[in-house]
């Protein structure tokens, strides 16, 4: 499973083209062609963007992730 055929399926379904969803996303038409194409010149925010308005959430798993969450929290409260 690819993040690229998650994204341009879920697109698909909701009957979006790439320019819809960008609008909806709040994103350009390149990034969604990026990130269906598989490119890795795509930044996490827009990724989320794009998922969110797809309604579709990635969850972390993995040995570190709890330690991740903790410092990712602890950096928010001090900006």
């Amino acid at each position: 499973m690819n993040l690229h055929s998650l994204v341009r399926y879920h697109r698909k379904a909701a009957d979006l083209s790439q320019i819809e969803l960008a609008a909806l996303a709040d994103v350009s038409r390149k990034v969604v062609q990026c990130i269906e194409s598989g490119g890795e010149q795509v930044s996490w925010k827009n990724v989320q963007a794009v998922l969110a308005v797809l309604n579709v959430t990635l969850t972390p798993i993995g040995p570190l992730v709890s330690q991740w969450q903790e410092g990712a929290s602890q950096q928010e409260q001090e900006r």
